[in-house]
């Protein structure tokens, strides 16, 4: 039986409040420091029947020119896959086959990327050699017009696209840049011709990216931004609940999740979370102006005289910032 949004709530509370204290043994602010230490996983993947030599050569790339560590997963069998076949095109449709592998994708991997042999296309393309979701950071590369004639082509082919797409998935796009690999190659000619490295801005905001999406939690933000643009609503509450209950009180963390669920238009999930922030930190300015968003959006009974108090919280807090001021004018006026 699906559980309901009181329920949940009430789950979610429970774990917050149950582990606001540290518990025996442990200090307040936990031991996930050494967390940050580490390189964001991505998972390589083959779809159907790929040799393991080219999944072995994907880690090599990815190792080589990105702050990431690299580890295969668990053959997906095509059937998996099986309802974004175009029977009439002979081939895969990219951006179904993403929403199915995201049902499945590997819990622990930042990026999970999949490679597959098949001839794969987006709308209004004919084919594509890759595709990636930002939102779920799940990469997919076909090998189908690259591997015409295998060899030393086939693995400068692999490597530029390998990165590319994998580029995408931690938050790259694309670049005019003729010295990037994030620049757009839709033939072959221009593939063989493509640059095999980042430009230097896009290696660092790749590596601000990286070295962000490695701390505790962020791995399941995204699987949770994942569940509610699909509307699977009930599904990314329990991901926060789990992160609750793992103790993980990043006040960014909980932020990112409020502000996923405020832009799913799941208020009610988005101000709690946030007022369990604020009950940590009164000192979250940031996370005063969020609440005082939130209220705002819900709107219901009271909700705009407790929007305007978080504002006011807020410039209390930091009295020159001119964009909450100019907003809470705006709202004070029409209230």
């Amino acid at each position: 039986m699906p559980r309901t949004w009181p329920t949940l709530l009430a789950l979610l509370w429970g774990f917050a409040l149950a582990l606001a204290l540290p518990r025996e043994g442990q200090s307040a602010r936990g031991s996930a420091v050494d967390a940050t230490e580490s390189r964001p996983l991505v998972v390589v993947r083959a779809l159907g029947p790929v040799p393991q030599e080219r999944l072995r050569a994907a880690c090599r790339s990815l190792l080589r020119a990105y702050p990431v560590r690299c580890e295969i997963g668990e053959t997906r069998d095509l059937l998996a896959s099986w309802s974004a076949w175009n029977v009439d095109r002979s081939q895969l449709d990219a951006r179904a086959a993403i929403d199915l592998l995201f049902q499945d994708r590997a819990s622990d991997a930042v990026v999970e990327l999949n490679v597959t042999g098949v001839d794969i296309y987006e709308v209004d393309k004919p084919y594509v050699f890759g595709l990636a979701s930002l939102t779920d950071r799940i990469a997919l590369v076909s090998l189908s017009r690259i591997d015409n004639d295998g060899g030393d082509r086939l693995r400068r082919r692999m490597h530029k696209l390998v990165l590319h797409e994998v580029g995408h998935s931690l938050g790259l796009h694309h670049h005019d840049d003729p010295h990037c690999v994030m620049r757009q190659d839709p033939t072959t000619e221009s593939l063989d011709s493509a640059p095999e490295r980042l430009c230097e801005a896009c290696h660092a905001a790749l590596s601000d990216t990286a070295s962000r999406l490695v701390k505790p939690g962020h791995a399941a933000l995204d699987r949770a931004r994942g569940h509610l643009v699909r509307g699977a609503y009930d599904d990314a509450r329990l991901v926060l609940a789990e992160i609750l209950h793992a103790g993980r009180f990043d006040h960014d963390l909980l932020r990112g999740f409020a502000t996923a669920f405020f832009e799913a238009r799941q208020y009610n999930e988005a101000i709690s979370v946030l007022r369990f922030v604020v009950k940590q930190d009164a000192s979250a300015a940031e996370a005063h102006v969020d609440l005082g968003l939130c209220y705002q959006a819900r709107a219901r009974d009271g909700d705009i005289d407790l929007a305007i108090e978080h504002l006011e919280l807020a410039l209390e807090l930091r009295p020159d910032w001119a964009l909450v001021a100019d907003h809470l004018d705006a709202l004070l006026s029409a209230s």
